[in-house]
């Protein structure tokens, strides 16, 4: 670091694997560098998950961990485990020591572990992001160390208790999952968000997605039902990711994106979602009041995704289908949700009492409070 860089406060960031780690990570930031707008920020992961290609293309610095290379965290060979978690350890170690951190932010997965455990070993402050109700391995294991654990869910307070029986009273803060306020402040009412992706505003709309990659069952299941659906007058986006291929010809009323970018239009211009749950897609339901069909991801080491589902379930804002039911039972669930306007302004209205659109800036304020800077 220059002189310059020396004299700004710092933090490292720790998060990826999945975006569902690390976009909550990077909201949180950038809150933070409205507080302190002189803030450095310096991120670590793993060489070979999405933080290794979006941090430097987005231009945040970031320095991989060769040792994360293949490693799958506390899932991986116990034979191997301990060597090649002492080599990321010191890896981490040589990347906190070389930018002096003011505060260590966890961003979950098994990526942030190695930092995790230095900063602990250390005595650097250390701040946990939780986005799922369940936690992650990592976050089990870093979670009673921690300064502040940022929790998506209130029932994640019960689980952490369980683990480790009495907790700090003031160590869990339920803020929400932190969602970009780019995000936040471009959710546009249903004619504009329609109109912006070419779709009608006053027809039933169906939107339909799995993530980047697409989610290979729900297409599946819907390529079987998509006639159906289309002659009952139901318009569809229908988001299949970039590994999908339809080889047929659909019906005018299904519009096909292999990604899209404009997701506050998209979840704007629908009546219904049928997605995946994890725990940033759940956030941002909330966030939209959007009354959701949710297929959990089968086989999360965790379980996270149906418990994510599950409390949207019983909080009336969602209902649940397997992943392996969809052939029976996913159409059947769209045209009763679709044809009841009441059933579903009544799940719109309860994903929104449980949105929290603020959850970044909340997080930021309590973070800010250990990292030395000048208040404005």
């Amino acid at each position: 670091m220059n002189k310059s860089e020396s004299s700004n406060p710092n933090i490292i960031i720790a998060a990826g694997g999945t975006g569902g780690d690390l976009f909550p990570a990077i909201a949180v930031l950038e809150e933070l560098q409205n507080i302190i707008p002189h803030l450095s920020v310096h991120f670590t992961g793993s060489p070979d998950r999405i933080e290794s290609r979006y941090l430097p293309k987005n231009g945040y610095p970031f320095t991989p961990m060769k040792s994360l290379r293949g490693f799958r965290g506390l899932s991986s060979s116990i034979l191997k485990l301990p060597l090649t978690l002492l080599k990321a350890v010191l890896e981490a170690k040589s990347i906190i020591q070389k930018h002096q951190p003011a505060c260590i932010i966890c961003g979950g997965n098994y990526i942030s572990l190695p930092v995790g455990i230095y900063a602990v070993l250390s005595g650097i402050p250390l701040i946990i992001i939780e986005p799922n109700v369940k936690p992650g391995k990592t976050n089990a294991l870093l979670g009673k160390y921690a300064k502040i654990i940022i929790i998506a869910f209130e029932e994640t307070k019960s689980i952490y208790r369980s683990l480790f029986g009495k907790m700090p009273n003031d160590n869990m803060k339920h803020c929400g999952n932190p969602l970009r306020s780019a995000f936040v402040k471009s959710i546009p009412n249903k004619e504009h968000g329609a109109k912006a992706l070419n779709l009608d505003p006053n027809k039933r709309t169906l939107f339909v997605f799995g993530g980047s990659l697409g989610a290979r069952s729900i297409n599946q299941a819907m390529i079987k039902i998509i006639d159906r659906l289309s002659e009952k007058e139901i318009q569809i986006l229908w988001q299949t990711g970039t590994d999908f291929k339809i080889n047929r010809t659909l019906p005018t009323d299904v519009h096909v994106m292999q990604f899209i970018d404009d997701m506050p239009s998209a979840y704007a211009s629908a009546d219904l979602v049928v997605c995946r749950s994890g725990g940033g897609t759940v956030a941002e339901l909330a966030v939209c009041g959007k009354p959701a069909i949710l297929i959990p991801l089968p086989g999360a080491s965790n379980n996270e995704q149906a418990l994510n589902a599950e409390t949207l379930h019983e909080h009336g804002a969602a209902m649940v289908i397997e992943d392996g039911a969809l052939d029976t039972e996913l159409e059947y669930a769209i045209e009763l949700l679709l044809s009841n306007q009441a059933k579903l302004k009544e799940m719109g209205e309860n994903a929104l009492k449980h949105g929290k659109p603020n959850a970044a800036k909340e997080a930021a304020d309590m973070i800010s409070a250990y990292i030395p800077h000048s208040k404005i």
